[in-house]
């Protein structure tokens, strides 16, 4: 990487979206631990970038509530409570049943066959214990469908909470059975096939209540917060 302001690595996106998607997947892999700090000019210097990308990757996380930023004190990973989580799963239910009514009548024999591959995906990962993976094949389900949509106020909605769903889940549900969760897929993917809209919202709703539900009954000790967005017996539990 270099320190202008777009990466030609990455197709020449700009250079804080890839440092984003760096920082992002390395939360999600437990690189940076919750209420572990993340140093700018130490990031800087390892991608080989300035620090402006850094600070406005840090400031479109925080944005959306993966980190805090706090004067003096740099950003640090933080932890919403269950029930943050669980709100964020509720309206995402209306985001994907509204996604999957209108990808129903548009999507391609080639989505299709994409979403099938992810559910499949997401059953071999479960099985090998790669909960990581699992997300990341969920994510891009969800997403494909979003993007079937053709509705880019619908996409932009979904992109800014999907990574917030994503990440905690990965890191904070890895010990749950969600294999029923993940087998709900199927009925998802049923209904598009079928192009039967009414039947694929509802399906895509019922999912997303479904992990609202899981987050509310195993997140542990919902609520719970040190101030600065940490729950102290989760970071126990994924610094094991």
């Amino acid at each position: 990487m270099t320190g202008s302001h777009q990466s030609s690595d990455f197709g020449g996106e700009l250079l804080s979206t890839t440092v984003k998607r760096l920082l992002l997947d390395r939360i999600v892999h437990g690189h940076y631990r919750p209420g572990e700090r993340i140093v700018e000019l130490q990031l800087a210097k390892e991608l080989g970038t300035s620090q402006s990308p850094i600070r406005e990757a840090l400031r479109d996380l925080a944005a959306i509530g993966i980190v805090t930023i706090h004067p003096r004190r740099g950003a640090r990973v933080r932890l919403p409570s269950g029930k943050e989580l669980a709100d964020v799963s509720i309206v995402r239910s209306e985001v994907d049943a509204l996604a999957a009514r209108l990808a129903a009548e548009l999507i391609t024999d080639t989505d299709l066959a994409a979403l099938e591959a992810l559910v499949e995906e997401m059953l071999t990962r479960l099985d090998e214990g790669n909960f990581p993976a699992v997300t990341e094949a969920d994510a891009r389900f969800h997403q494909i469908i979003a993007q079937a949509s053709r509705n880019h106020a619908l996409e932009r909605a979904f992109d800014q909470l999907a990574p917030v769903a994503r990440t905690f889940i990965t890191l904070t549900l890895p010990g749950v059975d969600v294999h029923a969760i993940v087998l709900e897929h199927r009925t998802i993917l049923a209904a598009l096939r079928n192009r039967e809209a009414s039947g694929a919202a509802q399906a895509a709703r019922t999912h997303q209540l479904n992990v609202s539900e899981l987050l509310q009954a195993h997140y542990p000790n919902p609520g719970a917060d040190n101030g600065q967005g940490v729950a102290r017996p989760v970071l126990d539990a994924v610094a094991e």
